[in-house]
């Protein structure tokens, strides 16, 4: 069965929520793994990609009518059932292998771990007095810019013949991953290589 390796070379602060606070000092935390580390979830990326697909379809791009709903499947918007599943599984983006047990492995690794994470604060200004707004202060924990490493396969059998090019051909038009992407978190690179068993 092949596979790709889609690399991620996130280029600032990212934010990947989980939808935990940390009461006084956080709003939101960073979702991290079962080492402490950062994060970017499968089905995050999915959908990234499947919308680079979808916009590509929409474009007229020639061979991509249709292969949005081929490659990652289709869902009734009113019932949110799944009637066809797609051709492709995404993992969990994280840190290279290498990297990621020397940081949860090692006393050294483990003591540098915090530095991976930052606090960043935002707070409503009232148009009026041009001041801080009371009660507005906002505080969200972002990772440091990384490489991370997500792999991609089919589900069954070997899926459409040419998805590996398809994909490779859209991956400019993800500009962003993670949350507050339209804020100016998570500007990344995404590139794919093949696998070799």
């Amino acid at each position: 069965m092949r596979s790709a390796r889609l690399h991620i070379e996130l280029r600032g602060y990212w934010h990947s929520g989980g939808g935990v606070g940390s009461g006084a000092v956080a709003d939101a935390l960073v979702q991290r793994d079962s080492g402490g580390l950062p994060v970017l979830p499968g089905r995050h990326l999915k959908g990234l990609l499947r919308e680079a697909v979808a916009a590509a379809g929409v474009w007229q791009w020639p061979g991509y009518e249709g292969l949005a709903a081929t490659l990652f499947g289709e869902r009734d918007e009113e019932t949110e059932t799944v009637p066809a599943a797609g051709a492709l599984r995404v993992s969990d983006a994280t840190l290279p292998s290498e990297t990621a047990a020397w940081l949860s492995g090692t006393e050294d690794g483990r003591a540098l771990r915090p530095g991976l994470f930052r606090i960043l604060h935002s707070t409503a200004v009232d148009p009026e007095s041009g001041t801080a707004a009371k009660h507005t202060l906002r505080g969200i924990e972002v990772s440091v810019p990384l490489a991370l490493e997500a792999r991609i396969a089919p589900v069954k059998g070997e899926g459409p013949a040419d998805w590996e090019e398809r994909l490779k051909e859209v991956l400019p038009l993800i500009r962003a991953v993670g949350a507050q992407r339209q804020r100016g978190l998570g500007r990344a690179v995404l590139s794919l290589k093949e696998e070799t068993a």
